[in-house]
């Protein structure tokens, strides 16, 4: 099974402010372990829970997802993303070592390959994504491809790119890797959750403020999390009584928070709103959608039941909106890795036709939306960008 993890864009780095002595935060060399299938729902327990669809669980799902009669021209859009953790299973990829002396080019041309595949799906629609690249990626392509790499023509094409590591020792690397070999400064990161992973539910809290403190610290002030509650997927949830932000409390049927929040880790209190920080965070869906109901965990390659799943829990944001007209902005977005459109985790293969086919019929089924005016699409530095407008 491939490593796998929750969350966008960036594992943030440490900073003077938090102290974390004795909280056993992961260390540089630590990375978050695998997940598994422990955040399952129940079919019967009377929630559509996200994965759970009316074809795969009538008997939770009947009334979840929006019909004709529901919608009006009066339901307002949700602002929808898709992150892209662009890496493998081996941190050092597209490099042929850890010591990061070489680039492979089987590796590199692979995940160029998959880059381009999911770009050219996203072009066809107009979506721009947030690609969150590990450090190790981002100097690879540069020295690989030279200035006009991958990630420099994602980003003329008008992509967002992102920082993302799994190290905390990373962050700043990542950061500064961006800024030195594709020429900008990044706003967005990922990774938040990694943090939680080795503390207990008692530290979490304040695990969770010294992973924002640090990102904040290096200016990055956007952050895409997934905290959604229930099933174990994390150890902050329950410690803030699944309430985080304002009003978010439409995650089961959702598979996320649908509105963004500043979370208050000047106090180490993140599950609270606090509007002075430097934060924003804005969630996706959880790993639920990636785990099939028969499986224990996320799959090799993705395909058309993965995305299956992924639309009972977009359907469930649409009838949200139409049912509760939130005045204020709402998100919905998800989340992969580029290693599962291939088989194998770390390049060794041409991105699958059948999982790329996957993903286009998704985003077609959600450009119904847009042309329906239900969606706008949007990445989550312009979300930020309109949620501090509002504010």
């Amino acid at each position: 099974m491939k490593f796998f993890q929750i969350l966008l864009i960036v594992t943030p780095l440490l900073s003077g402010c938090i102290n974390n002595a004795g909280m056993g935060i992961q260390t540089q060399d630590e990375v978050i372990p695998q997940k598994t299938a422990s955040g399952q729902m129940n079919c019967g327990d009377g929630i559509c829970n996200g994965p759970e669809t009316p074809d795969t669980c009538p008997e939770d799902c009947q009334e979840s997802v929006p019909t004709s009669s529901v919608l009006s021209p009066d339901t307002p859009a949700l602002y929808f993303f898709y992150a892209i953790h662009t890496h493998g299973s081996d941190e050092f990829l597209p490099f042929s070592d850890p010591g990061q002396t070489t680039v492979d080019p089987e590796t590199a041309d692979n995940m160029i390959a998959a880059i381009e595949g999911i770009a050219a799906i996203l072009d066809r629609y107009g979506i721009k994504a947030s690609w969150q690249f590990l450090p190790a990626a981002v100097k690879g392509f540069y020295i690989y491809q030279g200035e006009d790499n991958i990630i420099h023509q994602l980003l003329e094409s008008g992509h967002e790119i992102g920082v993302h590591t799994h190290k905390l020792g990373d962050v700043e690397v990542a950061y500064e890797n961006i800024q030195e070999y594709i020429g900008i400064t990044p706003v967005t990161s990922s990774g938040f959750v990694a943090q939680l992973s080795k503390v207990s539910p008692s530290e979490s809290k304040n695990a969770m403020s010294f992973a924002i403190d640090v990102p904040v610290n290096l200016g990055l002030s956007v952050g895409t999390v997934n905290l959604s509650p229930g099933g174990e997927k994390n150890t902050l949830s329950p410690e803030c009584d699944d309430v985080l932000g304002i009003g978010n409390d439409m995650w089961a049927e959702t598979g996320n928070l649908m509105f963004p929040w500043r979370p208050d880790y000047i106090h180490q209190d993140p599950c609270n709103h606090n509007p002075i920080g430097k934060m924003l965070f804005i969630d996706h869906v959880s790993i639920d959608w990636l785990i099939l109901p028969d499986k224990n965990g996320p799959p090799d390659v993705l395909d058309n039941r993965h995305f299956n799943q992924l639309k009972g829990m977009f359907d469930g944001a649409v009838n949200y909106m139409a049912v509760h007209q939130p005045k204020r902005p709402a998100t919905w977005g998800f989340v992969t890795h580029i290693i599962e459109y291939s088989v194998g985790g770390n390049g060794e293969n041409l991105p699958e036709t059948t999982a790329l086919a996957a993903l286009d019929e998704f985003l077609g089924y959600v450009h119904s939306k847009y042309q329906a005016g239900l969606v706008i699409y949007a990445t989550p530095g312009e979300i930020a960008d309109i949620v501090t407008a509002q504010e």
